[in-house]
């Protein structure tokens, strides 16, 4: 039986998530099945098997990877051992990120997130100089985090884990950058540029 903390430093090497709150949040909801102590203050216990489970349903369906004594950077994997011995060989890690991603989203459409960061000019400003972008580009970027912050006059975008929100699309954060608010702030803006590079904006009366 893990705690809270054990399964958190599980999930964690796993990069299934980087927040201790958003593993409480999980077993309050029920995504991952807990057992309660005597009372809900003194925590919770998760029983191996469901943390498995839970780490097994975040993988493409129907696939598991075995055996773990195996090196490398792929290994040998059955879709159904009854099929034995078919057999494909894989990039585990281009698995392990599917399955993050397909996580990702799953918990985000319940719309359950470890935070949000919110955007100033002076961020937006930063960032763009930081890139050598015009103040042009500068406007447009910000009239887009008005825009998808609407109705709230305060621009902020959603995060879980390495990625945020931000319309409609989920971005990754830029791991070039150490800090959070870099991280976020320059992939938001990348991001716009290659929107906008591809015309994407062109048909929104407001962009034209």
């Amino acid at each position: 039986m893990y705690t809270i903390d054990e399964a958190f430093e599980i999930l964690s090497k796993n990069k299934l998530t980087s927040h201790k709150e958003t593993v409480r949040n999980w077993v309050r909801k029920g995504v991952i099945q807990a057992e309660p102590l005597e009372s809900r203050k003194k925590g919770y216990r998760i029983s191996e098997e469901a943390l498995e489970q839970f780490i097994k349903e975040r993988m493409p369906e129907g696939w598991d990877m075995y055996p773990d004594s195996v090196t490398g950077d792929s290994r040998d994997v059955v879709k159904n051992e009854d099929e034995a011995p078919y057999r494909v060989e894989v990039d585990v890690e281009a698995i392990k990120e599917q399955g993050r991603i397909e996580m990702w989203h799953q918990v985000a459409g319940r719309w359950l997130w470890e935070d949000h960061l919110d955007i100033t000019r002076t961020m937006v400003r930063r960032a763009i100089e930081h890139r050598g972008h015009s103040k042009e580009f500068e406007q447009f970027v910000w009239e887009r985090c008005l825009k998808e912050s609407a109705p709230r006059k305060k621009p902020r975008v959603l995060y879980l884990v390495d990625a945020f929100l931000f319309e409609g699309e989920r971005v990754p954060f830029d791991q070039d950058f150490g800090i959070k608010e870099e991280q976020i702030m320059q992939a938001l803006i990348e991001h716009v540029r290659l929107k906008k590079k591809s015309g994407m904006y062109k048909n929104e009366s407001d962009t034209t």
